[in-house]
């Protein structure tokens, strides 16, 4: 667990999800991965969510003063951002009342290969990209090792 862990933190996370309808949905949909993220896009929470843009921002800055992590506002072509202090998913897990203790980020999955990958489970079409990305890991090669040819 991270030293800088808050038992505050707990109360805050499930306030929010007690009291914010888009943090119940942030959060039962990160504690449904199996991947944690170093951060998540505004645009992808936005997305995930069903969610106004603004809405996201909003979301994100309440995270952030629940001590989550930290919105970071894009500057110079890189997209706003929330960068978790914590596992997302094991924060999902706390904030709903499935686990007690918060845990550090492992394993990190990075935002393109998780929207490749379909959000981890999600039901998704297959495009050339996302399958070439699953090939990849099955095969222990590349994405760019792989070449698919379609024959209409």
């Amino acid at each position: 667990m991270n030293n800088n862990f808050q038992p505050t933190i707990v109360e805050a996370v499930q306030a929010l999800y007690d009291q914010n309808s888009h943090a119940k949905q942030l959060f039962d949909w990160t504690a449904s991965l199996q991947r944690d993220a170093m951060a998540t896009t505004i645009n992808r929470i936005s997305q995930v969510l069903k969610i106004p843009y603004k809405a996201a921002v909003s979301l994100a800055k309440q995270l952030d003063d629940a001590g989550c992590g930290e919105f970071i506002v894009g500057r110079r072509g890189s997209p706003s951002r929330f960068e978790w202090a914590y596992s997302r998913v094991s924060l999902g897990q706390v904030a709903a009342g499935e686990a007690e203790e918060i845990k550090e980020v492992s394993d990190p999955i990075s935002e393109k290969d998780e929207e490749a990958w379909g959000a981890e489970g999600s039901v998704q079409p297959l495009t050339i990209s996302s399958a070439k990305i699953l090939l990849a890991k099955s095969l222990e090669l590349t994405p760019d090792q792989i070449e698919i040819q379609i024959r209409a």
